[in-house]
């Protein structure tokens, strides 16, 4: 079986989690924010460290240097003032006080995929959260409390033990608190929703020093915006509640095609899946890497037996494909979508986050777009275009179009049900461009803001808020759209300074 998770779509000499590009200029912008010198008094650290529990650390501590990284080497030259790892949400109320009263910037990291490097700041403090990690499933089985800070591989492994599990996506070492919150979609997606779809309740400090337990009674307006509205908005997570499902078994399949069958493979799987059963989620990749001529596939889960998946299937089962087919048991199948498949779970980390971790980190760029009809033949014939492009010059590294399959479960709720508008699109397209050195860094970044362009008219013009994309214009429409001015209310009720603020933070509505 192939890897096909977001780490082989980022494929290549690394292998990682795509990540949202910034532009030119939009890189300056970020860089200035993120590297910021503002210092921070040692009497303010002094009454940091007699605040919190948790550790502290400064530029000087042991540890600080593998601690204060984030998954994408873009950001490898930001350096925070501090990082704090709080113990409970305690902690974390003492860290939004300890900030108020100095007047210092904090940001919070789950897991460090933010895709424009927000999950840290240069003139502030990081609030890592991955010591608040618990997975406590319930007793009936039907729900389950997890920290903020806990990664999805580990979601996934605490839930298996009750043949349980929570709709999510694929990269192991992602945070649930980023990822819950901007939507969170994966493999099991279109058929029990988004990860925010399954949240119950959670547990967030919000600017004025408040531990909140936020649900549908309780701070509505709150529950509602936390539940799509992107991670960093509205205050500090530290727990959710979510819904679990049933989840012992589900085949799994990869399809191949020759590269001159692409744009008809493309038509095949973008005509069937809004038609399909919710019980089949498929992933199509158009890929090129340093070596060989560029590949087209795609990769999905069923929740059925493997003859019921050939048959929903069928149609992509032409134009010269090749099929492989099987079955696993739901963790060892969460392992193989994590590229992890046969190794410890722990090995199944990021080298960064965990001791025992053999997951590598990356340099990348990658966008979205939201594709709401099918693609025509000249749109399918652009997206094919620039794989070839990249593939011409294999030097500057892999690059790769990813469409994730909508409808379903993904489709039912009403745009301004949640905070999650994107419920009338057929998919989602990311684009990823890999590198290494500065020639191919710069190389990558015109390629991949080209891609994006040269798509734009056969697209819908929204974008998905947890690929979120610190060059895009007009970002506010595109990752929240009609929801918009209710999230602004929100963040005025919650945040009226606007104290949880960076590049693309929804500002108040006064």
């Amino acid at each position: 079986m192939a890897r096909i998770d977001r780490r082989s779509f980022i494929a290549g000499s690394a292998a990682g989690v795509a990540a949202a590009t910034l532009p030119v200029e939009g890189l300056a912008a970020t860089a200035e924010e993120l590297l910021g010198e503002a210092s921070i008094s040692n009497r303010a650290l002094r009454a940091l460290r007699s605040a919190v529990r948790g550790p502290v650390m400064t530029r000087r501590s042991r540890g600080y240097a593998t601690t204060r990284l984030v998954y994408n080497e873009r950001f490898d030259g930001v350096r925070p003032q501090a990082v704090v790892e709080p113990l409970n949400a305690r902690d974390v109320q003492a860290v939004v006080r300890w900030a108020q009263r100095f007047d210092v910037r904090v940001v919070a990291k789950a897991g460090g995929h933010s895709y424009a490097g927000y999950s840290t700041i240069g003139n502030g403090v990081v609030v890592d959260l991955r010591r608040i990690a618990g997975v406590r499933p319930h007793s009936r089985n039907t729900r389950a409390n997890v920290g903020a800070g806990a990664q999805l591989i580990d979601v996934y492994s605490a839930l298996s033990r009750r043949g349980v599990t929570v709709p999510a996506g694929s990269c192991p070492s992602v945070g649930v608190g980023g990822h819950a919150l901007g939507g969170g979609m994966g493999l099991a997606g279109r058929r029990f929703g988004l990860l925010s779809d399954n949240m119950t309740a959670l547990t967030i400090v919000t600017a004025d020093g408040q531990i909140r337990r936020v649900d549908r009674n309780d701070d509505p307006d709150l529950f509602w915006a936390c539940r799509g509205g992107g991670g960093g908005n509205f205050g500090i997570v530290t727990g959710f509640q979510f819904r679990t499902h049933r989840a012992r078994r589900a085949a799994w399949f990869n399809v191949t095609w020759p590269w001159e069958a692409a744009s008809a493979a493309l038509d095949e799987w973008q005509r069937l899946l809004p038609g399909a059963t919710d019980r089949l989620t498929a992933i199509f990749h158009l890929t090129t890497d340093s070596e060989g001529p560029p590949t087209v596939s795609c990769d999905g889960q069923f929740f059925g037996s493997e003859s019921q998946l050939r048959a929903t299937i069928a149609p992509l089962l032409r134009h010269g494909a090749q099929l492989s087919i099987g079955t696993e048991a739901y963790l060892p199948l969460m392992l193989r979508w994590a590229g992890c498949f046969g190794e410890p779970l722990s090995a199944c980390h990021t080298v960064h986050t965990s001791r025992r971790g053999t997951l590598p980190r990356a340099a990348f760029y990658a966008k979205s777009d939201y594709v709401d009809e099918p693609l025509s033949a000249a749109g399918r014939e652009t997206a094919i275009d620039w794989i070839e492009r990249r593939n011409a010059n294999p030097s500057l590294g892999s690059g790769a179009l990813l469409l994730d399959s909508y409808g379903g479960a993904l489709n039912r709720p009403k745009p301004g049900a949640t905070a999650f508008v994107h419920r009338d699109e057929l998919f989602c397209i990311q684009y990823g461009a890999y590198f290494e050195g500065n020639a191919a860094k710069r190389a990558s970044q015109r390629w991949i803001s080209g891609a994006h362009r040269a798509m734009r008219p056969y697209v819908s013009g929204q974008a998905y808020q947890n690929y979120i994309d610190a060059g895009l214009k007009g970002w506010q429409r595109a990752y929240y759209s009609t929801n918009l001015p209710r999230l602004r209310q929100v963040k005025q009720t919650y945040d009226p300074d606007f104290f949880f603020r960076f590049r693309q933070a929804i500002p108040p509505a006064g």
